[in-house]
C-alpha cells in the first residue's frame, strides 16, 4: 500500500494534482472499495483542472449537467468502468477511436482506455472500480495528459 501511495507522489506533482490532495485524502481513496460516481466526479474534476469542489455533490452536478455520466447515475451509486471512462476521456478532452467518435459513450470509451492501456490486467466494463484501481487509472491518464500537454506546448 506505501508503495502505491510513493508511486501516485511522484506521478502526480508533473500535473499539480498533488498540490491539491493530501497524501491523506489519497490513503483516503486507496481504502474505498467501490468509487461512488461522486467521488469519481471530484476527484477526476479536479485532476483535470477543470473544478476543485470539495463536495462531492457540486462535482456530480457538474459532470452531470454535461451528460458526462448516464442519466441514471446517482452520486452515492458505484460507478462502472465504463462510466469512469466516458467521465476521464470527457473530463480530460481524450479522443478515441473511429468508433467512439461515431457513438461517444461509456461503452467504447472503455474499449479506448483498454487500447491505451490507461485500464491494465482483466476488467470487465460492468464492474465497480475500488479506490487504488481508481487511483492507477487515473495516475496513467494524468501522465498521459502530461506529456501530451508539454509535447504539444500548451503548459
Amino acid at each position: 500500500m506505501k508503495n502505491v501511495i510513493f508511486i501516485l507522489i511522484m506521478l502526480f506533482p508533473a500535473t499539480g494534482f498533488l498540490y491539491a490532495q493530501t497524501a491523506a485524502e489519497l490513503e483516503e481513496i486507496l481504502q474505498i472499495q467501490t468509487i461512488s460516481y461522486g467521488q469519481a466526479a471530484r476527484f477526476v474534476l479536479e485532476a483535470a483542472d477543470m473544478a476543485s469542489p470539495k463536495d462531492t455533490g457540486a462535482a456530480f452536478s457538474f459532470a452531470t449537467e454535461r451528460a458526462w455520466l448516464s442519466k441514471k447515475a446517482a452520486a452515492e451509486k458505484p460507478i462502472t468502468l465504463a462510466e469512469l471512462s466516458f467521465l476521464i476521456m470527457k473530463a480530460f478532452d481524450i479522443k478515441g477511436g473511429m468508433m467512439y467518435a461515431i457513438l461517444p459513450g461509456p461503452r467504447y470509451a472503455y474499449r479506448s482506455m483498454i487500447s491505451r492501456s490507461f485500464i491494465q490486467d482483466a476488467a470487465d466494463p460492468a464492474m465497480t472500480v475500488s479506490g487504488d484501481r481508481f487511483l492507477l487509472i487515473l495516475g496513467n491518464v494524468l501522465n498521459y495528459a502530461g506529456g501530451e500537454l508539454v509535447a504539444g506546448g500548451k503548459r
